[in-house]
């Protein structure tokens, strides 16, 4: 069988945007966050919005609380690439696998916990996925994490969920630790994106050089708002716009 080679030359890399998108990404894909405990969403996410933009066709396997172990563990890949192997396999994914079980945490505070999936796993999961897409001449392109706000997310979500206090003892005293965990698995997507030939699209840098940045997530502080969605898709169309229109791709945005 002959194999696609998907390059990051523009002719090649616009042939697969129009032959489809399929989006592995969680619920921020999904267009949904959570409002006092409730999930909500957003009228015009960033999906929807780029979708109508370059009228290319979608498959979305996006789903609240989704993680990259979880689409390897289901087959989402295997499956993607049965069916739409000519098209862009977009890969939104790690902000669910960085995040911890708060209620267990909350029972023993001062006792060793590990994330939903470890960030070595994480690691070696991208490189799997990688190397099995470029197996079948389909490179994957990468979205950064969203910014976040560690305490919105404490006071709304995890305080929600278990004994804020008792967390409070696992952070240390310093709430600020579940920005910069979850920096840390974006630095990993970046990594093994970049250094494997892969697009890494950066617009999480983007929205962080904004003073007013938080403007742009919901109370859950994780999820981002509708403008927080249209600044996204504003931001991933710097990228994609030269692509369609013919010009060179780059590695990053």
């Amino acid at each position: 069988m002959n194999k696609q080679v998907f390059s990051n030359s523009h002719s090649t890399l616009a042939a697969a945007l129009r032959n489809g998108v399929t989006l592995f990404g969680d619920s921020i894909s999904k267009g949904l966050y959570l409002e006092n405990g409730r999930i909500c969403r957003i009228e015009r996410s960033a999906v929807a919005l780029l979708q109508a933009r370059y009228s290319v066709p979608v498959e979305n396997f996006s789903a609240f609380g989704q993680t990259l172990k979880k689409c390897e563990q289901k087959g989402f890949f295997e499956q993607f690439m049965q069916t739409s192997p000519h098209g862009a396999p977009v890969i939104a994914l790690g902000g669910n696998d960085c995040d911890y079980r708060w209620e267990d945490v909350a029972k023993a505070p001062l006792a060793h916990h590990e994330p939903n999936t470890p960030i070595e796993e994480f690691g070696d999961i991208l490189e799997r996925v990688i190397a099995r897409l470029a197996e079948q001449g389909s490179l994957p392109i990468f979205m950064s994490l969203p910014p976040i706000d560690s305490e919105r997310y404490f006071r709304n979500v995890i305080s929600r969920r278990a004994d804020g206090e008792r967390v409070m003892e696992f952070f240390g005293g310093d709430v600020t630790n579940i920005a910069r965990h979850q920096e840390a698995y974006n630095a990993v997507i970046m990594q093994k994106a970049i250094g494997h030939g892969c697009i890494f699209i950066d617009f999480r840098t983007q929205l962080l050089l904004k003073r007013n940045f938080l403007e742009y997530l919901s109370d859950d502080g994780i999820h981002p708002n509708q403008k927080g969605h249209e600044e996204i898709a504003q931001l991933i169309a710097q990228f994609a716009d030269p692509i369609f229109a013919g010009a060179p791709a780059g590695q990053t945005l």
